[in-house]
C-alpha cells in the first residue's frame, strides 16, 4: 500500500472523507475483501494514533500545554 492509499484509509477511518475518494485511490472496493479492507483501515487507524501520540510526547518534553497538543493534533487533519 502507498502513502496516498494509506492516507485516504485514515481520512475514511476519521470520518474526514466519503468512500468514493478511496475508490478513487484504491480502486473498486469490490476488489478487497471485507477482511483486506477492515484490516488495512485498523492499520491506518493505529498509525494514524501512534501520530497523533508522538506529537503529544513531543508536546510533553516541551513542558506546553494539553490545549497546545489538541490543537496540533487536529491541524494534522487540515494537512
Amino acid at each position: 500500500m502507498n502513502r496516498e492509499e494509506e492516507m485516504a484509509l485514515r481520512e475514511l477511518a476519521a470520518g474526514r472523507c466519503a468512500i468514493q475518494k478511496v475508490i478513487d485511490v484504491l480502486g473498486p472496493l469490490s476488489l478487497w475483501s471485507k477482511t483486506e479492507l477492515e484490516k488495512e483501515i485498523l492499520k491506518a487507524i493505529t498509525a494514524e494514533r501512534e501520530a497523533c501520540a508522538q506529537l503529544c510526547d513531543r508536546f510533553a518534553n516541551r513542558m506546553m500545554s494539553a490545549e497546545e497538543c489538541a490543537a496540533a493534533i487536529r491541524a494534522r487533519g487540515n494537512t
